[in-house]
Formats: structure tokens, C-alpha cells, sequence
């Protein structure tokens, strides 16, 4: 039997290396960050990914979230993030160690049960600045902090705002301004030195990296970024950060051709509205396994191409746009915010959290992969079969050229190569794509230049690295002058365009043709966004399809013929050997 659904998949890893990523971000200006847990219901197994990944202070609007990582074992300071009400007061102090304030009746309560405690319950008033959610009125904070101070068991330890949730208003320079400058004033006209300046939460990505100055802001409140990877002013990918660490899976239970429209009397649906539908004829629909009980359905991007039409309570119903899916397939959907904590919420949901595979452990098996391929690559025999080349760019093939360093590239290949391509670029055709051909054979000179600029361009890029770090590293994605496959004529250096969208296609190292080389160029790393991971696999499928075998560590590289694809493939000897010849 397969795994429940619908189920949310959490990839840990993900999880992992997005809270890293900021807390490095955010720190390289002062600003440290408390891990929000509210959208994942205090899932402990996030919580101590949180907390591996530097995060000390956990954040939860919730209690019950608070009892759970607690009881689980946590090892964090746990904040309450919604403003305490007079009947948990008891609980607060019991279980979290700082909580968010705006009420004094709520502050002498909790001053109460502190001493009754024993113990001292920290406190961070918050401001309001124009979203109109929670907030002490600024003109009102002198008074307050006038009746706090003299309270036993409780310490004032900071300020804090809230924007962008209620009412949608940025925080921008001048509202982090305002509050900085109250900060300020107040530690001095009462003699504090506050710890948190808590300026907002992932939707002050923006002004975070538009400004010099954060001022007296040097706490952020992060959930969404760390978990979705982007921030949330306009839902923008933050970049280097992974948007897909949960996935929502969900099973087809019915699968039948049916019309579009609805036939007979209409009246209300189960939620009280009037559906309205657009005749369009007989469709192939499905049916899934969850539904508006579950997950906030308008919140869900299927993976697949297929329409999401309505959902009930229990149900998603879904248009394939192809020939019906078979009963028992699993469906993958991306998250937004308000999807994922439905999600987490709902008992109905299976939880299921993952590590994927240790990046390092990844790299360091294509590192011995490579060491042993390039030990064992002088000892391939060539039978050279002396094909001859052809120009790409003479061809009637649909293809875009990357320009080359070298001004008369003719972009050769070997005749067998030069059918593949043909082959290659047809099925894209059907696709809406073209092949991008980036290099392929490569004279001596044109391979020597190549070596050179990049050498060049690193230098400039690093110039603390001495010359022997530099040459390292730029042999580990071009090969030197006489050693490189691309003078066989069986190489191929290839990206996609998408038509469609107008762009080169994204494969997690690339902004359009131009590539950051680094380990994520390996073509399995397990750390790129999926999309560009199924990206890879297209492009990879296409050249393996014509028997072309990819690069070690370059997920654009292609051989086929040469002494690499020999070694790769097991063969007993290359037919294509190195060429050199004056013409480009």
C-alpha cells in the first residue's frame, strides 16, 4: 500500500538551508531573526531544523504550538507572538518566555502569575504604525512603560511593530525610521538598553535590501521566507532561497469524461454561493482526495499541467487538459502562505517531513567520480572513424547560437552529432522551445582564448586568490588547451529557450546564458528550485535519448563518440578523436 493522502511533503533540507540562507542575510547588517512556527503548527521536527540552523528564538501565536515543541524536547526560547488574552495569562508565563504586549491589564496579569511563578516573563510592547492590527498608539507608550517598569516579574526587553497583515502597509525606510527614533528616545529617557527593535517579518525583505542603515532595528519575526522562499510585500522569490521545501499531494479518486456545465436547476452550493459556469463542451475531469476542510484550495499552483475548477469540502475537481488520469495517481501542488497553514492545521492532512539528500555528500561523490574519470580517461583507445564536421549554422534547423568569444564560430559538429541535434531541436519545435547551442568543436586557439578570459575574468572577481587557485578552479569546468572533448567534435554545450515565456529556461546556475560556475552546476545537486531540476531533466533526456551522455560536473555538457562518452558508457574505444584545423 502507498503512502496516505492528501499528505504535505517537507523537505527539511530546504527548510534548512532557507534559514541559514537569511540568518547569513539578514546578519550581514546586524539584524537577527526569531523563527516563526505558527504556519506549521509547531511541527517540532521544523522546530529543531530551526534551531540546528542557528535559530534560538521560536515564535508561536499559539500555546497549544508552544506546549507541543516543549514537550517534544525544543531546546529554544519560545515567544507568544499574538498579544496575550487575560485567560491564558497563567499558560504565558508557564511556557513562554517572552510574549508581545499592548494591554496593561493583560502586563499586570501576567506580572501576577510571575511572581506566583517565581519567575520573570520578558515583554516586547508593540507599536502601531499604520497597519491598524495590534499596537500601543506612540503617544501612549510613555505612560505605559511608566506602569511597567515598577511591576515585579516582568522585564521590558524590547519594541516591536507589525505591518503588512492587516491593513497591507509596507514596511518601508520611514516607518523602520519612526521606530528606530522611538527606540532610541525611549532607552533614553528611561535609561534602557532595549535587546529587540523588532522591525516586521518577511515582508521587510524589501527595505532590508534597499537600505545602508537599518538604524536601532536589529530583530525580524521570519516565517513565510523561511518556509516558502520568498518574500511577501509582492510573493517574489528571494533569491538562492527554495520555494518548494512543502508539497501538497493529493490523489485522483474518480477520473471520467463529462460535460463542462452543469445541467438543471441552479441554486446555492455548500458554502452558500451561486456557481457560475462557461460551456466548454466535454472535458476530461478528476476528482481528488481533498478539498476546502483540508487546504485553502485558491492557495494551491498544481505541478502538472492541469486546471483546478471548484473544490467542496471534500473535494478538488480538476480539468487534466489531456486524456483522463487513472484512478490512484498522485497530483503535486506548490503552496501559498495561507494554503500551507490550512494544511498544517488540518488533522485531515498526513504529515510527512524528509531530509533530501546532504548536499556535500553529493558534491563529494562527483568529486571522486571525476577524479577516477579523468585517471582512467588517457587509457580509452580511439578508433578514429575520421567523420567529417558540419556547421550547425548552415542548417534548416529551428536553433539559437550563443555568441562565442571567437568571431568567425561556425559551431561544427560531427556528422552523426549534427543528425541528433536535427532530432533534438524537432521534438522542442513541438514544444514551443529552441536548442540553444552554446560551443561545440573547438579549435586549439579558440579553447586557449576560452581558458584565458576565464582565468582573466576570476582574477577580477577574486583578487585576494593567487593565480594557481584561480586555474584550479576554472579547470574544473574548461578543460585545458588539448585536453577538452570539445575538439573531438562529439561535444555539445546546449541550453533551452522557452517561446513562450521569452526567455532562456532557468536551471538553478543560470541568468539567461550566462552561468555561475560553482558545485550547483553539477546536474543532480540536490539543492536547485524544482523547476529548474525539471528543467535539467528535460534538456538531460533529450541528449540521453540520442545517446549523448552528460558532464560529470557541467549540466549543459553532451558527449557522444569521444573518449568521456566512451569511458561513461563502458565502451571498449572512442571513434572520435581530436581534430585540429585552422578554420573555426
Amino acid at each position: 500500500m502507498g503512502r496516505l493522502t492528501p499528505r504535505i511533503e517537507i523537505d527539511l533540507g530546504k527548510v534548512s538551508h532557507n534559514a541559514k540562507s537569511l540568518k547569513e542575510l539578514y546578519g550581514s547588517k546586524g539584524i537577527d531573526l526569531i523563527g516563526v512556527t505558527k504556519a506549521v503548527c509547531g511541527d517540532p521536527d521544523i522546530a529543531n531544523t530551526l534551531v540546528k540552523s542557528g535559530i534560538d528564538i521560536l515564535a508561536d501565536s499559539r500555546i497549544s504550538n508552544i506546549k507541543r515543541m516543549r514537550n517534544a524536547g525544543v531546546k529554544a526560547q519560545f515567544l507568544l507572538l499574538r498579544t496575550p488574552s487575560l485567560s491564558q495569562t497563567e499558560e504565558v508565563v508557564k511556557y513562554a518566555d517572552i510574549s508581545l504586549n499592548t494591554e496593561l491589564s493583560v502586563i499586570r496579569r501576567l506580572s501576577r502569575f510571575a511572581i506566583e511563578n517565581k519567575s520573570r516573563h520578558k515583554i516586547i510592547l508593540m507599536l502601531e504604525l499604520g497597519d491598524l492590527r495590534e499596537g500601543l498608539m506612540p503617544f501612549d507608550l510613555d505612560f505605559t512603560i511608566k506602569q511597567i517598569l515598577p511591576l515585579k516579574g516582568i522585564e521590558l526587553v524590547g519594541l516591536g511593530t507589525n505591518l503588512a497583515c492587516y491593513g497591507g502597509i509596507a514596511p518601508d525606510k520611514e516607518k523602520m525610521n519612526d521606530l528606530s527614533t522611538i527606540a532610541r528616545d525611549v532607552d533614553e529617557r528611561f535609561g534602557l538598553k532595549l535587546a529587540f527593535i523588532s522591525g516586521g517579518n518577511s515582508a521587510n525583505y524589501d527595505w532590508f535590501m534597499s537600505t545602508k542603515d537599518t538604524g536601532s532595528i536589529n530583530n525580524l519575526r521570519i516565517g513565510e521566507s523561511i518556509y516558502l522562499g520568498c518574500e511577501t510585500l509582492h510573493r517574489k522569490p528571494i533569491p538562492g532561497l527554495f520555494t518548494d521545501a512543502f508539497t501538497l499531494v493529493a490523489e485522483v479518486i474518480e477520473s471520467k469524461l463529462k460535460p463542462s456545465l452543469p445541467y438543471g436547476e441552479v441554486s446555492q452550493d455548500a458554502f452558500g454561493n451561486i456557481p457560475k459556469f462557461q460551456d466548454q463542451g466535454q472535458k476530461y475531469r478528476a476528482i481528488l482526495d481533498v478539498g476546502l476542510q483540508d487546504v485553502l484550495v485558491s492557495g494551491l499552483k498544481p505541478r502538472a499541467n492541469i486546471e483546478i475548477l471548484g473544490a467542496s469540502s471534500d473535494h478538488v475537481i480538476v480539468n487534466t487538459r489531456k486524456p483522463e488520469l487513472k484512478v490512484g495517481i498522485e497530483l503535486e501542488f506548490d503552496l501559498n502562505y495561507g494554503a500551507l497553514l490550512a494544511a498544517m492545521t488540518s488533522p485531515y492532512v498526513v504529515k510527512v517531513t524528509s531530509e533530501s539528500m546532504n548536499a556535500q555528500e553529493y558534491c563529494e561523490k562527483v568529486e571522486l567520480h571525476y577524479r577516477r574519470h579523468k585517471h582512467l580517461l588517457p587509457s580509452i583507445a580511439i578508433e578514429e572513424n575520421n567523420s567529417r564536421l558540419i556547421s550547425l549554422k548552415e542548417s534548416e534547423f529551428n536553433l539559437v547560437f550563443e555568441p562565442s568569444i571567437k568571431k568567425d564560430y561556425n559551431y561544427m559538429v560531427r556528422e552523426d552529432v549534427f543528425d541528433k541535434i536535427g532530432r533534438i531541436s524537432k521534438l522542442l519545435d513541438k514544444q514551443d522551445k529552441k536548442l540553444i547551442i552554446r560551443s561545440v568543436w573547438r579549435s586549439f586557439e579558440h579553447q586557449r582564448l576560452l581558458w584565458e578570459d576565464k582565468v582573466g575574468t576570476l582574477q577580477k572577481e577574486y583578487p585576494n586568490k593567487q593565480i594557481e587557485e584561480i586555474r584550479e578552479l576554472v579547470s574544473y569546468f574548461i578543460a585545458p588547451t588539448m585536453k577538452s572533448m570539445h575538439s573531438t567534435g562529439g561535444a555539445v554545450d546546449a541550453l533551452i529557450y522557452d517561446l513562450r515565456a521569452d526567455r532562456v529556461m532557468d536551471f538553478g546556475t543560470n541568468e539567461g546564458l550566462q552561468i555561475n560556475l560553482d558545485d550547483k552546476c553539477y546536474p543532480y545537486h540536490p539543492f536547485i528550485p524544482s523547476q529548474a531540476k525539471k528543467n535539467r531533466k528535460l534538456l538531460i533526456n533529450l541528449f540521453e535519448e540520442e545517446d549523448f551522455v552528460v558532464d560529470i560536473k557541467e549540466y549543459w555538457h553532451f558527449d557522444y563518440g569521444n573518449a568521456s562518452w566512451a569511458l561513461e558508457k563502458g565502451e571498449n574505444h572512442a571513434f572520435y578523436g581530436i581534430i585540429e584545423a585552422k578554420s573555426a
